[in-house]
């Protein structure tokens, strides 16, 4: 970073973060504070690891504290509905919330992750009458499945392992009208059939976080000629996009998604206009990424 855009702390300077547990692999404060730094605002953006009792202590010495905001992560993005006043409608439909907004005596949820996601998606794939598939349906999972329904995919196929959490996804989604949706387990034959009539296949589990982590598909089973994305990301890619990548598939890494829900972030949060490349630069840089 030059030192134009030098990041500087003073006795003014307000709160952004990120609330997970782990959040070591995190890119974000890179991103937002060039972002911060080259449009001139006093702040500074803060990996948070919390664990769950103390969240909402944490949530309200930010707002004491006059903090701008907030991302949430892994593993808290449904469980801090309950702790925001109000949910922004997006939020609402998703049922998970990956940004909080702090004002004045209210916290606001939203959720970037769908907007961020259907951004990474311009230019590679149109889902408009398309079939998808889903692995995983946890809090990034629900975004990218009601936004991928809202932009009017033919069908939507989620696997998840937790027999819960899918059944009260599916009814979520149904109740806001979508009935061309179906769930499955990650090693069901139905998954299997599906795989071989999609155009778009979408990882939104853990799984690739770390080396030693299993796929969440079997290797067998990656179809060819599709639009495969990951929103693990890493500074190689992860083995489920480099076999993607081998079967002749179009691939996007993660971190676009990463990117594209933090420049919606710092817009809710300053008010002002994302400096997309500058954000875009300084995450590529911290992660040593690579565009594909």
């Amino acid at each position: 970073m030059s030192a134009a855009v030098e990041l500087r702390i003073t006795g003014r300077t307000r709160i952004a973060g990120l609330i997970g547990w782990p959040v070591s692999h995190t890119l974000s404060p890179a991103m937002h504070n060039a972002a911060f730094a080259g449009m001139g605002i006093d702040a500074v953006y803060l990996p948070l690891g919390i664990q769950p009792r103390f969240i909402k202590r944490l949530l309200a010495t930010l707002q004491d504290m006059g903090s701008l905001g907030v991302n949430v992560t892994i593993p808290y993005k449904e469980k801090v509905i309950s702790l925001v006043n109000e949910c922004v409608s997006g939020a609402v439909d998703i049922g998970a919330v990956n940004t909080i907004v702090f004002k004045k005596d209210r916290l606001i949820g939203y959720n970037t992750d769908g907007l961020g996601f259907l951004t990474s998606l311009k230019g590679r794939f149109k889902p408009r009458e398309k079939n998808a598939i889903l692995l995983g349906g946890g809090g990034a999972g629900r975004a990218v499945a009601v936004s991928l329904l809202k932009a009017g995919v033919a069908h939507l196929t989620i696997a998840e392992l937790d027999g819960i959490r899918l059944r009260k996804l599916i009814a979520d989604v149904n109740m806001l009208g979508y009935r061309n949706v179906q769930g499955v387990k990650p090693a069901a034959p139905e998954l299997q059939e599906r795989l071989w009539e999609t155009g778009l296949l979408v990882n939104a589990t853990p799984l690739g976080l770390k080396p030693d982590d299993p796929l969440p598909l079997p290797r067998a089973w990656m179809p060819r000629g599709i639009c495969v994305m990951d929103l693990v990301y890493g500074r190689q890619l992860t083995t489920f996009l480099k076999i993607a990548q081998q079967r002749g598939n179009q691939i996007i890494p993660g971190w676009h998604m990463l990117l594209n829900q933090g420049i919606e972030s710092f817009r809710l949060w300053t008010g002002k206009k994302p400096p997309i490349e500058i954000m875009r630069r300084a995450l590529i840089k911290a992660g040593g990424l690579k565009d594909f």
